[in-house]
């Protein structure tokens, strides 16, 4: 009874969460505050002395990364940033990602030097990406269907009780940004890092970001018609 009760406690909890952002554009404060803090953040690396470029990208599937304190509503493991409100992918996910994408394309001595190792500070800054826009909805439901439990059961006898989770939907907008000084030409051979950093930036979006790929999730999709090298 206690289960039950504390399940639909969840599920009221999921469905506020997702009906909030069902409308995902500049009418929706908390998106404007999101474009607007992308904004700001722009802004202050135009001040800056790095040259940066800016990303737009699209999920094409369901997409979860990440972890936070909501963690008891959301089911699974997502990404919110407390301040904003909203799901994030944090810069620390996105630098593991390209990390492991630029050591398969390239080598483990080129990954080290443009992202950093133990031995030294790397040439490139990832920065969180957030959403700016979404078309049918920021958020979703999903379910996962745990068919045993720690009692062991007679096949026909099990019941499993699906558990509902909230993902990032399909079709969602998200923009980030990544800056390096000039000398990180030098860590790769042909002296374009830039290249470098597209290439495994594709690769790795199209295996997908996040947790459930294997399941289809974290497919992206890179407006590269939008990708400008900015330098000071």
């Amino acid at each position: 009874m206690i289960e039950t009760v504390e399940r639909e406690r969840k599920k009221d909890a999921m469905d506020y969460i997702i009906d909030s952002f069902k409308q995902y554009n500049t009418n929706n404060p908390k998106c404007k505050r999101v474009n607007d803090y992308v904004n700001e953040i722009e802004e202050e690396l135009k001040q800056s002395k790095l040259c940066y470029v800016r990303l737009e990208f699209e999920t094409k599937q369901k997409f979860i990364a990440g972890w936070s304190p909501i963690y008891f509503i959301t089911e699974v493991p997502l990404a919110w940033d407390l301040i904003l409100d909203v799901p994030y992918i944090p810069s620390s996910t996105i630098k593991g990602i390209m990390r492991d994408a630029i050591t398969e394309i390239s080598n483990e001595n080129i990954a080290n030097c443009l992202l950093g190792s133990a031995s030294g500070i790397g040439h490139v800054i990832f920065f969180d990406a957030y959403p700016v826009s979404a078309q049918d909805g920021l958020l979703t439901y999903d379910i996962i269907n745990p068919h045993y439990n720690d009692t062991k059961k007679n096949e026909y006898e099990v019941q499993p009780v699906p558990i509902v989770f909230i993902s990032v939907n399909k079709g969602v907008k998200f923009v980030t940004f990544i800056a390096f000084d000039k000398t990180a030409n030098e860590c790769v051979k042909d002296g374009n890092s830039m290249e470098l950093i597209l290439k495994s930036l594709l690769y790795s979006m199209k295996l997908g970001w996040g947790r459930r790929t294997g399941r289809g999730y974290g497919e992206l999709d890179l407006s590269l018609d939008r990708v400008s090298l900015r330098c000071p």
